[in-house]
This record gives structure tokens, sequence and C-alpha cells, in this order.
């Protein structure tokens, strides 16, 4: 189940559940609604949340670091009056600004990161030395190709099978994860900051990016946003 949390004046709180209500149509998906930072941080001990939406108010350095910092695996949304000047050069992926003058169709228009919220509670199954691992995607930094050998980085160590890169995208794509380079794919919540010719990863991992995958996955994320 995907839980919410809501960090915002009631009548914003109203338009952001009527707007994930159509994307978690077919999921089975719970909110709640604070009005206090305090408060929230004190649920927080009693449940997790996958996805967080807070006003702008509360982006601060202490806050960021209680809610964003503490729940990696967790996607944020800050609804801003002005969601330019807000983000400024934020580069997290996991970290959405969107106008909360337009809120439902905003949210409409980063659907397809939010539904990977769902995706990312499950687990990808491997062979591992004649042992079947179950790796939760969150728990995945990313994979790399070497030879005919994909490695998978996570948080319980490396893995590898052998497998074809381009069948794991294809696998792998709905649950958040982009293909960076031909011989990586790396988990989209674990960037935190997009360079030239690198991605670097909550982990400091920097992982090489290309410049014909920079150019679609730029033209994906355009192309997300002016829809409908």
């Amino acid at each position: 189940m995907i839980k919410v949390a809501i960090l915002e004046y009631e009548n914003e709180s109203m338009e952001v559940a009527l707007a994930l209500s159509k994307i978690y149509a077919y999921q089975d998906w719970t909110f709640r609604h604070f009005t206090k930072a305090s408060d929230l941080a004190r649920r927080l001990k009693e449940e997790e949340y996958q996805l967080f939406v807070f006003d702008e108010v509360f982006k601060t350095p202490r806050l960021e670091s209680v809610f964003v910092h503490d729940h990696p695996n967790s996607m944020f949304v800050y609804l801003c009056e002005n969601p330019i000047r807000t983000k400024g050069n934020d580069q997290r992926h996991r970290v959405l600004y969107l106008d909360k003058g337009n809120i439902r169709q905003e949210v409409l228009q980063v659907q397809d990161q939010l539904l990977s919220l769902s995706h990312q509670m499950d687990s990808y199954e491997l062979n591992y030395d004649g042992v079947h691992v179950f790796l939760p995607y969150p728990d995945i930094y990313y994979l790399d190709k070497m030879e005919k050998m994909i490695y998978f980085h996570t948080k319980k160590g490396e893995f590898h099978e052998r497998a074809n890169m381009s069948d794991l995208e294809k696998a792998f794509t709905p649950y958040g994860f982009l293909r960076v380079h031909v011989s990586y794919l790396v988990n989209a919540i674990h960037i935190v900051a997009w360079y030239k010719d690198e991605v670097e990863l909550d982990n400091g991992d920097r992982i090489p990016l290309s410049r014909q995958q920079k150019r679609k996955i730029l033209a994906l994320k355009k192309s997300n946003r002016t829809l409908g």
C-alpha cells in the first residue's frame, strides 16, 4: 500500500488527494493530512510513508534533514507559488516542485514518477550462485554490464547474473530506472545530481552519463511536462 503524508493547508490537501485518486485508481493507497511538521515527525515513529507532499514553507534545511534526508526511498513534492524559483539548482530526481495554483494538472503531469512508487515496493528475483535472492527495487542503486554479466549494486551488497541489459531496461523502466549509459541502468530515486557526463547517487557513486542517453531522458521529461 502506498502511504501519502500531506503537510499543507486543508484546501490544497483536498486538491492533492483528488489528483492522486486518479493516478492511484488501481493501487491500494491512503493519505494523512497534517498541518504541523511536528505532528508528522511524531507519526513517522509509527508508520512509513512513500510519498510526502509539502507546502513550500516547509522547505528548510532542518526539515529537509528530518524528512528528505532520513527517508531516502521516498518521493517528495513541494507545492510552490513559483516552482522554478523554489527549486533553484536542486537536481534530485525524487524531489518534485509543482505549481500550487494548478495542483490537479501539475500532479497528473508527473504521474509516471508517482506511479513508480507502487512498483518500487516490489522485488527483483535473481539466481545468485544457485540461491534465489529477492532485491527490493528501492534497495538497488544501479546495474552495470561487464561482458555478459550484469552486476547489481544494492544496499545489501553486490550481486550478479548473466542477463541482457536491453531486456532488463524494459523490465526495470516501470520501476523508475533510467538507462543513463549503454552499460548502466540507474534507480532514479537515488540520483542527487546531474553533471555533463555523470550522474551522482546518494551513496556517493558517480555513474557515466552518455550524451545520447541524456538527450533521450531530457526529451522524455519534457514530453511528460507537456502532456494534456
